[in-house]
């Protein structure tokens, strides 16, 4: 690594002379990976971003594409649909479920919506691509391309008979644009030729999945696009897109303009492309706005802010990388690997399941963690992040919250990106108006209703003759989560009393209106739907009492009545949401001994599938129900070992790789160390390509689940926390005897600065945000536990793994522990 630095600082004062900046081979970035082999597809490209902006950059040397993508460019698909008023007809529903017509209960509900069947929102598709193909004399050779995680710079290096050449680009954290610049190692060398152009829009050659509500047609880019003019000015490149249905409140347009700034040679217009000739290096500049009012233009102000900037690649790179690293380094894991300095093309061909590579598991730890941190910007990670590559987005790339989204963000808080987190309970909170719609016309109830399915808007128009997502009514509660997780990391309580309890109360009231009491005086749960998975026994996923939906509400009332006693306030709630949790239906379990998905005998379990809905209770720790019964952990761990054994280990087509980020979640909080590495060995080996990329579908799919679910599962691990509780090494695997992670947050205002752990000795650095008292435990006995630094005090604990600790506020405190 030494000798990179050099390399590096070579480089540096190379460049102040004049001269080139490139330096050969391509260094192996300190956080980041090279690869040997170029993208074919958008999701083989080179990622960056700032949250807002996405760029994704190919890596063909002669012949490149880059494609900008904005947060908010969720295409408009006309007047979101509302659902009618009839929640005075549910109690048809019911009967009908009651009766055990499932079906027919579903085919009511589409009735009721007034749709003709399931409706996507507003879909994510690209804004616009740059082609970038450059002057060469010979072939390329000598090819690399990398991406520094430190800085979020993408890399494309290679020669022809000419010289070496670098196409350099991130995405500005600091300005708020894309950055690229072209260099030659020769004088006067870079010659190339500058064009914008819409995403190749046929669906025979973007691939695709499953199809908005609108038909596939031979170019759906002409039923979203009303018009998109591209133009050349002297030193940029333009383009306005108008959209055929846009409507109040979506956007109507979008722009964006590359600007290129040339070091040596010339740049003139042809036609609408940028021709440039004999420079040094080329400077692009690229940004792109979406705009609400079609009488508006970008253009005055995009020039105006591409004016008052420094006009060199490293005066911005400056301005920006601090803020990104500043997030990113907070976190590192070092379990012993030490082959960093091959390619990710030779980490992925070396790993095995039968030998796990340490090196890919360090990578992809840091590569999730890079990919959620640059696309998390004022919106949350949708199911792509922020890149998009097609007008037929799988799934429309929307926010799926019946699994992926709470995926997508599960470790932004143990994982010390808590301020990421923030974006989703903003998007959150500003669909409640449609959340209260939901409640009130499909439910006739107060409150609110989180539907699968969101983008621009928040209906629940995810309904349809064999698709019963309209009957989920866990996701305001799962959402509840997140909110009140967020003050316990932080200790942020001005958030919990403004943004947590009040949503908290609002999810609540629905469950006060919804639930009813069978003859027996238990609430029941009419209609839900598990989400995605139908009944062994029947021939509708249209359902009662999903087991998830009993568990997310029984989280959500417990932690409501701590949070309503910590502020002394909803004193006259309190009973009531007490009584309500003495009348939740029981655990019960299928004849196999698994956990029983709907609780009720007349539904049986379809464990073959994707989802492990039933085992929400354990994807972020053990409540003091389960934890109390024995019998009710051991049906968990059957249920992840049958999955496991039916639906993954010969699974060649490996879809929807967030299934297995919650069976590794639930092993961890058993502490099952054996599930939980395999579950990790599946989404290592499997789901992540070359480009440090992760995948829906096995080595198929860009998708984001995991880049969240991933490095949660790997934190969970090494660590559970509850407020006045740490468990260091809860789930540790055999295969790590020693190792060490930096970084972890924990509830209760902890950071972990530092653990490491051997055989024979765990050291633990940490720093509390206040004065406290915890417990401090491992799986296995502790013979002694020394303050090496700081002001702790350390008592005999309730069990020999335990001790009590009494740490300092804001003083950083390091306890090595015997084993």
């Amino acid at each position: 690594m030494r000798t990179e630095k050099l390399a590096v600082a070579s480089a540096a004062l190379a460049l102040a002379a004049g001269a080139s900046a490139i330096v050969k081979p391509l260094p192996v970035p300190e956080r980041g990976f090279i690869s040997s082999k170029p993208g074919e597809t958008w999701e083989q490209g080179l990622l960056s971003g700032n949250g807002t902006v996405g760029l994704n950059v190919f890596g063909q040397p002669l012949d490149e594409t880059a494609i900008l993508t904005h947060e908010r460019m969720f295409i408009p698909l006309g007047k979101p649909h509302m659902p009618p008023d009839n929640g005075n007809r549910l109690f048809e529903i019911r009967n009908l479920i009651d009766r055990g017509l499932y079906r027919q209960a579903t085919e009511l509900a589409l009735e009721l919506s007034g749709q003709e069947g399931f409706l996507y929102h507003d879909h994510f598709v690209p804004t616009f691509d740059l082609k970038i193909k450059m002057d060469a004399k010979g072939e390329a050779k000598d090819y690399m391309r990398s991406v520094d995680f430190q800085t979020g710079v993408a890399t494309v290096q290679w020669s022809d008979d000419n010289g070496t050449y670098e196409r350099r680009s991130f995405v500005s954290r600091a300005d708020g644009l894309a950055v690229m610049q072209i260099e030659g190692s020769a004088k006067g060398s870079v010659g190339c030729r500058l064009k914008m152009k819409v995403r190749d829009p046929h669906p025979e050659l973007i691939g695709g999945g499953n199809s908005p509500q609108k038909p596939r047609s031979d170019n759906m880019y002409k039923f979203y696009v009303e018009k998109t003019t591209f133009a050349a000015e002297a030193d940029a490149l333009t383009v306005r897109q108008t959209f055929n249905h846009s409507y109040p409140g979506s956007i109507h347009a979008m722009e964006g303009i590359v600007q290129v700034v040339n070091d040596g040679g010339t740049v003139t217009k042809d036609g609408d492309e940028l021709v440039v000739k004999g420079a040094d290096r080329v400077l692009l500049l690229i940004d792109v706005e979406m705009l609400y009012d079609p009488a508006h233009t970008a253009m005055g102000t995009f020039k105006e802010a591409l004016a008052a900037l420094p006009k060199s690649y490293d005066a911005l790179l400056a301005k920006h990388a601090p803020l990104h690293n500043k997030i990113f380094s907070r976190m590192k894991l070092d379990l012993g690997g030490d082959e960093h300095g091959l390619t990710t093309e030779e980490l992925l061909e070396k790993t095995s399941f039968e030998s796990l590579n340490r090196t890919l598991i360090e990578k992809e730890f840091d590569a999730a963690r890079y990919n959620i941190l640059s696309s998390t910007g004022e919106l949350p990670p949708n199911l792509q992040g922020l890149w998009a590559g097609t007008y037929v987005p799988d799934w429309a790339s929307d926010y799926t919250h019946n699994g992926n989204v709470p995926s997508a963000i599960a470790s932004m808080l143990m994982g010390n990106m808590p301020e990421l987190m923030l974006a989703y309970t903003s998007y959150i909170e500003s669909l409640i108006p449609y959340l209260e719609i939901n409640a009130k016309h499909i439910f006739g109830a107060r409150g609110i209703i989180l539907p699968s399915r969101s983008t621009t808007t928040g209906y629940n128009n995810a309904i349809a003759e064999k698709f019963a997502g309209g009957f989920w009514v866990a996701g305001a509660a799962w959402a509840s989560h997140f909110f009140y997780d967020y003050y316990l990391y932080t200790g942020d309580e001005q958030f919990l009393v403004e943004h947590a309890l009040p949503f908290m109360e609002k999810a609540a009231l629905f469950f006060e209106d919804y639930l009813y009491e069978d003859k027996d005086g238990t609430f029941v749960f009419n209609p839900t739907q598990s989400p995605e998975n139908t009944p062994a026994n029947s021939d509708s996923q249209g359902s009662f009492n999903a087991t998830m939906d009993v568990a997310a509400a029984k989280e959500l009332l417990n932690n409501l009545i701590a949070v309503s006693r910590q502020l002394d306030v909803n004193q006259d709630k309190i009973p009531l949401w007490e009584s309500m949790l003495a009348k939740m239906p029981e655990y019960m379990f299928a004849e196999d001994g698994q956990v029983k998905e709907w609780l009720t005998p007349k539904l049986d379990n379809h464990d073959a599938h994707r989802h492990s809905s039933q085992l929400y209770a354990l994807y972020d720790g053990m409540p003091q129900e389960i934890a109390d019964r024995p019998d009710v952990q051991d049906a968990f761990k059957k249920s992840i070992e049958y999955k496991l054994e039916k639906h993954w280990r010969n699974n060649q087509r490996g879809f929807m790789s967030f299934g297995l980020v919650q069976l590794g979640q639930v092993a961890t909080s058993l502490e099952n160390s054996e599930l939980a590495y395999e579950c990790l060995t599946h989404l290592v080996n499997r789901f992540w390509l070359a480009n440090m990329a992760s995948m829906h579908n096995a080595k198929a799919l860009l998708n984001m689940d995991i880049s969240g679910g991933q490095p949660a599962v790997i934190i969970k691990m090494l660590m559970a926390s509850e407020p006045g509780k740490l468990k260091l090494l809860p789930a540790l695997p055999k295969e790590w005897p020693v190792g060490a992670i930096e970084g972890i947050l924990c509830r209760g205002q902890i950071e972990l600065k530092r653990l490491q752990w051997s055989p024979e000795k765990v050291t633990v650095e940490m720093v509390s945000g206040k004065k406290q008292k915890i417990e401090l435990a491992l799986p296995t006995e502790i013979k002694g536990i020394d303050v090496v630094s700081g002001k702790a005090s350390v008592k005999k604990g309730e069990t020999g793994n335990s001790r009590k600790v009494t740490l300092p506020a804001g003083k950083a405190v390091t306890l090595e522990i015997t084993l």
